[in-house]
């Protein structure tokens, strides 16, 4: 089955506070996308199959956001939806 993150692709805006102060996370985009240079041009499946989460499995898209408030990074695991 394929799927498609709705962060990435737009159709939402990622949802996701902060657990220290409860500030909204920005998004600063997919884990994959932090690897190295030509880690955007990694097939999105690939790049899942060696990252430590089971984001594979689960069909989530893993993103890096931030606080500006505590300075603190955090991963959110964005369920994907299912496309056809």
């Amino acid at each position: 089955m394929k799927s498609l993150c709705p962060i990435c692709n737009g159709f939402t805006a990622l949802a996701s506070l902060c657990p220290n102060c409860s500030l909204q996370l920005e998004d600063t985009g997919r884990l994959a996308d932090y690897y190295g240079d030509y880690s955007p041009y990694r097939e999105i499946d690939d790049a899942k199959k060696d990252n430590g989460f089971p984001d594979l499995s689960l069909r989530q898209c893993m993103h890096v956001t931030w606080c500006s408030l505590c300075q603190m990074e955090q991963i959110v695991a964005v369920d994907e939806w299912a496309s056809y």
